[in-house]
């Protein structure tokens, strides 16, 4: 399905894993909008009720982007209805429909709003 699960995840960000080289001339290298996307903090960073940075780094994307009219005051660190419909908005636009828009980033989102 192309997202990773525990396991992946832990060697992606965890440093289990082997370094691969970058292929040269690939889109992933240095300066590349891939290596300016922060790691993706998880799922659980982003449940109701959490308070944490990442919601507010979150919240800040959304608006940069267009997507912060939800807001009736700047982002803050606690996640709940003002950041679940800014996110739906940018899945949305995004095209995803159904349960792919759910309002809750996932990789995926995450890598496209910071892209």
């Amino acid at each position: 399905d192309g997202l990773p699960g525990p396991t992946t995840w832990a060697y992606l960000v965890g440093g289990k894993g082997k370094n691969i080289p970058p292929v040269a001339g690939g889109a992933s290298g240095p300066g590349s909008a891939t290596s300016k996307v922060p790691p993706y903090p998880g799922r659980g960073m982003f449940r109701p009720g959490a308070s944490n940075a990442h919601v507010t780094q979150l919240g800040r994307q959304l608006v940069k982007k267009g997507f912060g009219k939800n807001y009736t005051k700047d982002p803050g660190p606690r996640w709940g209805e003002d950041d679940r419909r800014g996110v739906e908005a940018f899945q949305r636009s995004q095209g995803w429909r159904g349960g792919a828009a759910d309002g809750y980033p996932g990789p995926e989102t995450w890598r496209r709003l910071f892209s």
